[in-house]
């Protein structure tokens, strides 16, 4: 995904990069966590529910405890005030979009076969919820120039 929103952003012209990326518990796995640290991307990675075995260290302080998993890195980080309140954001960026496409266009689950049918049934749902999006915002301002 950062391979690809990389191409898309130098596609389309913007030199700037994310400074921060979220992603759900389904991207967490010790190749993709490796990955971001080799590439020194910063990033905040859900690391989902713990198992067994695994134990994060509650509120961390003082310096970051030698021989943990990159996975249990991650856990720490999220636990931070920062990571905590970063984190955050991603309910506000993206969540509402998925639940607003799912009630409004009734979008909880594709219709069409095959990965063309899914991208092109996804591609079109998103663009009416964009063309909703800039309906509504053209409305507003011409209610405040009333």
């Amino acid at each position: 995904m950062i391979e690809a929103t990389t191409t898309r952003l130098c596609e389309a012209g913007i030199e700037a990069r994310p400074r921060l990326v979220l992603a759900d518990a389904g991207y967490c796995s010790k190749d993709n966590l490796e990955a971001l640290e080799k590439a020194e991307i910063d990033a905040l990675v859900a690391t989902g529910r713990l198992r067994r075995d695994e134990q994060v260290p509650a509120a961390p302080k003082g310096r970051i405890p030698k021989g943990l998993t990159s996975r249990e890195r991650m856990a720490r980080r999220l636990r931070t005030k920062k990571g905590r309140k970063d984190y955050a954001r991603r309910k506000a960026i993206v969540e509402p979009v998925f639940g607003q496409m799912k009630v409004r266009q009734n979008a909880g689950q594709l219709r069409l076969r095959g990965l063309d049918g899914a991208r092109g049934e996804w591609t079109l749902h998103s663009l009416c919820h964009n063309l909703r999006k800039l309906r509504n915002a053209r409305a507003e301002v011409t209610l405040r120039a009333t």
